[in-house]
């Protein structure tokens, strides 16, 4: 707390900065309003409220905050969010646009090549996911190969993706995701001993799932395991 003062100071928008942080949404939303009127030409006013609204689950009420920030200051991260806003809301040709725009100003922006990658991906453009994916991973995007993987796995080429979770688990051997998703790979590729291994050993980091909000993908394993007779 003492450390966020020192940072942010005591006024309006570092109040609201703190608030932020701390996910209490309301009250740094409260907080930006009030520097907005008083002086409604902030651009970071505009876009830290636009943050606490997406973090709270209300994307239109973020866009319309990212666009006021956006016609004050052009900024990547502001066009990166409201693609994430756009998302949420299920427009992937906007979200594309703003990505686009984020690249635009900031080429070198690995997570902005990935997320671009993954709304390609959702559009059926294989091709293009891939070429983003690629760019992210040469800009040393920690999730690029399970992401390759999976846009890999999607356009049908199982032995590819197979191979891009290998290189994964050559950087994150500790990662039980990969351990899962590798296991699932595995079995529709019809190696069921390397398959019964991985996802064994994704069932005994399943802690690490389940604090990652991976439930999902737990639920898939564990029913893998009963399919292979390898549970326990």
């Amino acid at each position: 707390m003492g450390i966020l003062k020192g940072l942010f100071g005591k006024d309006d928008m570092g109040e609201g900065m703190q608030r932020l942080l701390r996910g209490e949404y309301e009250e740094a939303i409260e907080r930006f309003t009030r520097v907005l009127e008083r002086d409604p030409g902030n651009a970071q006013a505009w876009f830290h409220r636009g943050m606490a609204h997406l973090e709270s689950g209300r994307p239109e009420a973020a866009i319309r905050d990212f666009t006021e920030s956006l016609r004050r200051k052009e900024d990547p991260d502001t066009y990166y969010n409201r693609a994430m806003a756009w998302l949420d809301l299920r427009d992937l040709e906007r979200a594309l646009a703003d990505l686009d725009a984020a690249l635009r100003l900031d080429p070198e922006d690995a997570e902005a090549w990935n997320m671009r990658a993954i709304v390609e991906a959702e559009r059926g453009n294989y091709a293009r996911a891939l070429q983003d994916i690629e760019r992210a991973i040469e800009r040393g995007h920690p999730s690029g190969f399970v992401n390759r993987a999976t846009i890999l796995e999607r356009a049908g080429r199982l032995r590819e993706a197979l191979a891009s979770l290998d290189q994964a688990m050559e950087d994150r051997p500790d990662d039980a995701m990969v351990w899962a998703k590798r296991g699932l790979l595995r079995e529709r590729l019809g190696d069921l001993e390397g398959a019964r291994r991985d996802l064994r050993e994704a069932w005994r980091r399943r802690r690490q799932l389940e604090e990652e909000g991976r439930e999902e993908l737990l639920v898939r394993v564990e029913e893998a395991l009963r399919r292979l007779g390898a549970r326990g």
